[in-house]
Formats: structure tokens, sequence, C-alpha cells
């Protein structure tokens, strides 16, 4: 078939991402075999920190200092986040080759990693508050089914958007965040 991308070798399989994140979680730094795997690394652990820093803003306890210090600690995670997105995207629309006559994606491969990356945090401390004491656990163990249909679903999508990057049948075009907020452009 003529026109159409070659098979990229280079990117890592979705399973390993989510495998690396959900180890990355419980604290296990291992090193990353690649600059991509490295990247979405980067990106996962700015997830996690940001959301730490949402939910020290939640506190009940937290007064309005503290929450206006998380939310500026949450707009800096942000820019960080923003950056890591593109410069993925970038990662990843130099390791295929796109047809430029396919039709285009609504989502980047890094937008669903980032997506993928939340869900996997979500997971993890939905599992660690159903496995407490506390009184509304079971709220929590009945969530899970949900969340774990939901995690094999954005692999399952993942992965279909990135064969169809690979083929041919779709392209992407790389995300540029524009924020409004932040260093101003070409200030860093």
């Amino acid at each position: 078939m003529s026109g159409v991308a070659p098979p990229s070798e280079s990117l890592p399989s979705v399973a390993d991402v989510i495998a690396r994140f959900r180890r990355a979680l419980a604290g296990d730094a291992e090193r990353p075999p690649d600059e991509m795997t490295s990247l979405l690394l980067e990106l996962h652990s700015n997830n996690i920190a940001q959301w730490a820093r949402e939910d020290s803003a939640r506190r009940h306890d937290a007064d309005d200092s503290a929450v206006a210090a998380a939310k500026r600690d949450i707009d800096a995670l942000n820019s960080v986040r923003h950056r890591l997105v593109e410069a993925l995207d970038a990662a990843f629309d130099a390791a295929i080759s796109q047809v430029p006559s396919a039709p285009p994606s609504t989502e980047t491969p890094a937008m669903a990693y980032d997506r993928l990356s939340v869900l996997v945090i979500r997971v993890h401390f939905t599992e660690r508050a159903a496995g407490t004491g506390r009184p509304d656990r079971d709220g929590y163990e009945g969530r899970l089914p949900a969340l774990y249909r939901q995690l094999a679903v954005a692999q399952e999508a993942l992965e279909g958007l990135l064969d169809d990057l690979r083929v041919g049948r779709k392209r992407f075009v790389p995300y540029e965040s524009f924020k409004l907020y932040g260093p101003p452009p070409n200030a860093e």
C-alpha cells in the first residue's frame, strides 16, 4: 500500500508505559530505556505532584494562604505539563512518519498519555482508599470496577490511535498550548 507510514518500532508499548506509571506510583524509580519513555515518566511524575498539590488545596484545614500557595504551585506544574505534552508530541511526530492526507485525529498521542497518566493515578489512590480502614472505603472499592474498565478502554483507544498513525489512517498535529499565564513566549 503506497503512502502508508512504516510501523515505528521505537515507541514503547502502551501496556509497558502503564506498568511503568504504576511502578512509579509504588516508588520504583527504574531507569527508562529510551528518551520517549523518559519524557512519559517525567509527565507522570509531574501529574503525581500536581495531584498532591490539588489534594492539599482541598484539605478542610487549609487556610487561605495555603490554598493560594497550592494554586500557584498547580499553575507552575500545569505549565510544565503543557511543555512536556508539547515535547512528547514533537517526539511522536519525529518517530512516526505521518501521512499528510490522512484525516486528523482530535487528540494527540501525548494528550492521550496525559489522560492515561491521570487515570492511573486515580486508580492508584482509589485502590489505596479502598484498602484502608476508612468508614467510606466500600464506596471507593465500588468505584474500582468502573475505573479498571476506563483504564482498559483508554489503553485500547491509545493503542488504536498509535496503530492508525503508524499505518496512515490518521494523523495528528503536535500540540501547542499557547497558555496566557506563566512566562511570556520565548522567555524560557
